[in-house]
């Protein structure tokens, strides 16, 4: 058998990629599509019955006016010239008109008959036919006379039959336009009603988070809907394995480090004062232990806030003056030796949160802004209501961080080069994660004075 996918495959690149389509546009476009069709095909299928069977009636009007006429003219003497009977038929309603023919001379006939006969040379003893009397379609039926003396024709023009047709349309239009336009609403209705549990299943997983694998829950799924369902839970389940598989080994990893890097420690500062000509690179030595086991903490923290959510964090009110207190006579030591002044600008009483990852958070923000502001900086701890609920915001006036880099500050591990300061990159990550527990929003700007540095939490009211 010919293959010809490497012609499907040309054809796919050369049409680009498939643009995406609502299933439920397309549902009802061919509901709505085949519905109307089949409304015309039945329209025409009534049209023609219709036609039918009012051809039925009116011929037979044609067969029994022509027995009467030709039971009448069976006693009546033979004109020796044509007679127009004054007499004539409404045409709305009738529309019959006949002739008395002998020997292809109309004899008698209706006051608008044609003066010649419908049909000429009729070949049998009585028949129908349709026949042109100029432009126009007359329905005849012939009637031989029983002595073969005359033919009686009564003929009607197939108008008096297609206004009644058209009669029946006209009062018939609307009517079947609103039966249609009735079953285009039931059509949307029910699609609307069978593509919900689609819906409802989109909205589900839209609702998703990265931290909430949980199944998808939709209440009495189709069958056609249960294996997409099962599926991406077998996909949830799958992923929740492997991230708390990579937690459990990160923290695991880190918990174990701390124990070996602490004894590291030690021995360093033993190595110091046995051989305090080498105290120089020691010290470095000792540093770069610090650094690692800043590392392994923060790794540690990391994977204990990765598996937190944010629906079971604990809150409660916390006394915001009270905690902003307790950070800077934490930090005064250190701010004072690198001569920078730490001030507290709380207009705040109380932020409901996690009191415990606040002051993480804060810590984290503290530590930094210290770490990397020269001597003789300013940094300024600030708590104000905002119009979406409290902002928090560590602000100082150091040397800042270009706006282009601002938006990587909170990636994990990453830091901005040329500071000459020792650190894991891992502070931001810790403090956004602490946000997004909270339903916060963190992000940087300006610091003191319009310029430098500026992180701003934004916590919702709640």
């Amino acid at each position: 058998m010919i293959r010809f996918d490497w012609l499907r495959r040309l054809i796919g690149r050369a049409s680009g990629p498939a643009r995406p389509y609502s299933l439920r546009r397309r549902l009802l476009a061919s509901l709505l599509g085949a519905s109307a069709l089949l409304w015309l095909v039945s329209l025409g299928i009534m049209v023609s019955i219709a036609w039918d069977e009012t051809s039925e009636v009116f011929d037979d009007g044609l067969e029994d006016a022509a027995y009467l006429i030709r039971a009448a003219a069976a006693g009546l003497p033979q004109p020796t010239a044509p007679i127009a009977d004054p007499v004539d038929r409404d045409r709305r309603h009738a529309g019959l008109y006949y002739q008395i023919v002998a020997k292809d001379r109309v004899l008698r006939r209706s006051g608008s008959a044609p003066e010649e006969p419908f049909v000429t040379g009729f070949d049998k003893r009585k028949g129908f036919r349709t026949v042109l009397i100029g432009v126009v379609p007359w329905r005849v039926f012939v009637l031989r006379s029983q002595d073969n003396r005359f033919e009686v024709q009564v003929g009607q023009p197939l108008e008096a039959r297609t206004e009644i047709l058209e009669e029946l349309a006209e009062n018939l239009t609307w009517p079947a336009l609103g039966l249609l336009a009735l079953l285009g609403a039931v059509i949307w209705l029910a699609v609307g009603r069978l593509i919900r549990p689609v819906e409802q299943t989109a909205l589900a997983i839209v609702q998703k988070t990265p931290e909430d694998l949980t199944p998808v829950a939709v209440a009495e799924p189709p069958l056609e809907l249960s294996p997409i369902i099962d599926s991406l839970n077998t996909v949830f389940a799958r992923l929740d394995k492997a991230l708390q598989s990579e937690r459990r080994f990160t923290a695991d990893a880190a918990h174990e480090l701390r124990t070996p890097l602490a004894a590291l420690r030690m021995k360093i500062q033993l190595l110091e004062r046995q051989h305090p000509e080498h105290q120089s690179s020691l010290r470095m030595l000792r540093d770069d232990a610090d650094r690692c086991t800043a590392l392994a903490e923060n790794l540690l923290a990391l994977a204990r806030l990765d598996a937190d959510r944010p629906d079971l964090l604990a809150r409660e009110p916390v006394a915001l003056p009270a905690l902003l207190e307790e950070l800077r006579r934490s930090y005064a030591a250190q701010a004072e030796a690198r001569q920078i002044d730490l001030v507290i600008d709380c207009r705040v009483a109380s932020l409901y949160g996690n009191a415990e990852l606040l002051r993480v958070a804060l810590r984290n923000l503290l530590d930094n802004a210290l770490r990397y502001c020269p001597s003789h900086s300013r940094v300024r701890i600030e708590a104000q209501s905002s119009a979406q609920g409290v902002r928090l915001a560590v602000r100082d006036d150091g040397p800042g961080v270009p706006e282009p880099l601002r938006g990587r500050l909170a990636e994990r591990f990453f830091r901005v080069l040329g500071t000459d300061q020792t650190g894991s990159g891992l502070g931001l990550s810790i403090v956004e994660r602490i946000a997004a527990l909270h339903g916060a929003a963190l992000r940087f700007e300006d610091g003191l004075d319009r310029r430098r540095l500026g992180v701003i939490l934004d916590f919702p009211q709640i």
